[in-house]
């Protein structure tokens, strides 16, 4: 080895030795084998056991060949020690008088750790569009994706992207030294109090998109298995996925304040007087807030409950959000109702205890028809509808003797309340047109009015 370091030659005026030369081949050879291996024999294996799209296979060999070609280049920087400098200098004074300045250094090297840093963070990404998405499907569904929903599943991940990039930012400017540049200072006297710098800046974005990914994954991943398992209703599975959302972001927003340099007890006492004066002004707000989470803790009301509000307005909660919830009434318009009304007005809730409810559809017949054919008309008619839930069964109650008829109501249960007077506007078509088929006579109000003369005073 000492010989092949003595024998030396020039690549036009740099220096080469022939030790140097061997280590290239070596590493050379080890990269391009190590390239074959991977593209050629475990990412065939991996496509076949998974279902990878045609344009992420393209794409993912194209990412694997930079990787490798990047890590080549590297190698070969390092073994002829060729690390030329295009910028080394201070571009910002100490912020105080006994602080080094921020010194800024731009190689080779650092442009190729630039490039490093991308390729490795879209090979994530990749990860999670493909890997992540089908090991899903395939782990907790035992099938492979469809389509749409790989897609959408997608979608939920592009947050990893963004995470990756600030993470490589991060790298390259903890590298070069730009992470110490200020970006805002606060200072007492000479004593400087708080900084904002480009590496914290960086460290809050990360954070950020870190809690952002991990909420996505738990309650894509994790909770969403745990709710196939436990046969959780849709309205429980949104307020637990809130819930943790809230939780998570709270505890996110004090993590990021804290990197930020903050001091969080002077944050929480600057806080408590601000959120005095604030819960005045807001007092409605705050209690709209506050009503939000008793929901969510209480279930009282669901995602995808029928209610019937005040002024008799009957509509399906489509979400219920921090301050206000979404009501879509019968007419298909949107209705905004504060969080406040479900708990402090009285809300009648038709799908608390079971996904089913008792409605009627009265009818008067005239005095002398058959009761038992009027029965059998309203129980027949009752059955033939497709929204009329066979058990429990329909039945006819005789309400009552009207001043000009007998008074009938037929009895039923239903699932659907959103849509229950069309179903009621059915079975009144129904019954009037079975009972001119078999005779029965509807009856209109009658009054029998009596004229009496006028008498002769007995005294005239």
């Amino acid at each position: 080895m000492e010989k092949l370091r003595e024998i030396e030659f020039y690549l036009g005026t740099y220096p080469i030795t022939l030790y140097q030369v061997v280590l290239i081949v070596l590493v050379l050879a080890s990269i391009a084998l190590a390239a074959r291996l991977v593209l050629g024999t475990l990412l065939p294996k991996y496509y076949g056991r998974e279902n990878i799209s045609a344009r992420n296979q393209s794409r993912t060999k194209r990412v694997i060949r930079l990787v490798f070609i990047s890590l080549l280049l590297v190698a070969i920087l390092r073994i002829l020690d060729i690390d030329y400098t295009f910028f080394a200098g201070s571009i910002q004074d100490a912020p105080t008088d006994d602080g080094a300045p921020v010194w800024l250094t731009i190689r080779i090297s650092t442009i190729v750790k630039i490039l490093v840093a991308f390729i490795v963070a879209n090979v994530l990404d990749l990860v999670a569009e493909e890997v992540l998405v089908q090991r899903f499907y395939t782990r907790s569904l035992g099938k492979q994706a469809p389509g749409a929903e790989q897609k959408e599943l997608t979608n939920r991940f592009n947050i990893l992207r963004p995470l990756m990039y600030t993470a490589a930012l991060s790298f390259i400017a903890n590298d070069t030294g730009l992470s110490r540049y200020y970006l805002y200072l606060v200072k007492n006297g000479e004593e400087l109090t708080w900084s904002l710098t480009v590496g914290r800046v960086l460290l809050i974005g990360i954070l950020f998109f870190l809690l952002k990914f991990l909420l996505r994954v738990t309650t894509t991943f994790v909770l969403s298995s745990y709710y196939r398992r436990s046969n959780i209703d849709t309205g429980s599975q949104f307020a637990i996925d809130r819930l943790l959302t809230y939780f998570v972001y709270v505890i996110g927003t004090l993590i990021v304040i804290q990197a930020a340099g903050f001091n969080l007890l002077v944050v929480w006492t600057g806080a408590a007087a601000l959120l005095v004066g604030i819960g005045i002004g807001l007092q409605q707000t705050f209690n709209d807030l506050i009503c939000g989470i008793i929901i969510l803790f209480e279930r009282s009301v669901k995602v995808g409950d029928v209610v019937e509000l005040s002024g008799h307005q009957v509509g399906a909660v489509r979400k219920i959000g921090a301050r206000t919830s979404i009501v879509e009434t019968r007419d298909d318009i949107i209705i905004f109702v504060p969080n406040s009304k479900l708990i402090g007005e009285n809300v009648t809730n038709w799908s608390q205890v079971e996904r089913k409810a008792r409605f009627r559809v009265g009818v008067g017949v005239a005095y002398g028809s058959d009761l038992e054919v009027v029965k059998e008309i309203l129980l027949a008619v009752a059955n033939e509808h497709s929204s009329v839930l066979k058990m429990p069964s329909p039945f006819v109650r005789f309400a009552d003797f009207g001043s000009s008829s007998l008074d009938f109501e037929i009895i039923f249960w239903s699932r659907d309340f959103l849509r229950i007077e069309v179903v009621k506007s059915d079975l009144r078509f129904a019954i009037d047109k079975a009972f001119r088929e078999k005779g029965v006579e509807i009856p209109f109000p009658q009054q029998d009015v009596w004229i009496r003369g006028n008498q002769t005073s007995p005294d005239l």
